[in-house]
């Protein structure tokens, strides 16, 4: 409030001020009753216009410098703390863009971990299972290789078996036509004995 009534205050002088300055050649020719005046007259005219511009130019400065001068550095102010802001932030987003750069650049370092990971954990498994197809392969084989073995050792048991029932039938057939008793027996004894040595 007090601001105010003082701006009023020199608003009001500064026009006395102006209209007294503008009004007072006029009154001063008129006191001098018609003198002419020259180019510089050093008069009373001239002292007072000197004093009404000194006033004047130290009302604009009080009334009008100042404030301008407060207003500009306060605009300066704040442009510069906006700047500054402006900086903060520019700094802050390229830090957080680099934070998230990094971020993703471990995502695709990890990805490529995992990534190999299951890759050497499908190979593992299936050089596993390849393993576990020959192995039991192998088995397979080595149980068809034993049976067979079984088998024809087997057939060579029967096969002898019969081979000797054979013989026999047709010794006993050509020995009863023409060998005695004796050499039946001795003949018998000999085959007994060949058999016995697995000949």
């Amino acid at each position: 409030m007090n601001k105010d009534r003082r701006s009023l205050l020199v608003a009001v002088a500064m026009l006395l001020g102006l209209g007294l300055l503008s009004a007072w050649p006029a009154l001063a020719s008129e006191a001098k009753g018609g003198e002419e005046s020259g180019i510089i007259n050093l008069n009373m005219t001239l002292l007072i216009q000197v004093v009404n511009f000194l006033i004047l130019i130290v009302l604009l400065k009080r009334f009008l410098y100042k404030p301008l001068t407060q207003f500009l550095a306060t605009r300066a102010e704040g442009i510069k703390r906006s700047l500054e802001e402006a900086k903060a932030a520019r700094e802050a987003a390229a830090k957080a863009q680099q934070e998230y750069e990094a971020r993703i650049a471990a995502t695709r370092r990890e990805a490529a971990a995992l990534r190999e990971a299951a890759v050497r954990e499908v190979e593992d498994e299936r050089q596993r299972l390849l393993k576990a197809s020959r192995d039991e392969a192998a088995r397979l084989v080595a149980d068809a290789r034993a049976q067979i073995e079984g088998e024809v050792k087997r057939a060579k048991v029967e096969l002898r078996e019969e081979v000797v029932g054979l013989s026999l039938q047709v010794a006993e057939r050509l020995i009863s036509r023409s060998l005695t008793a004796d050499d039946q027996r001795r003949l018998a004894e000999q085959v007994a004995r060949e058999i016995g040595d697995g000949r």
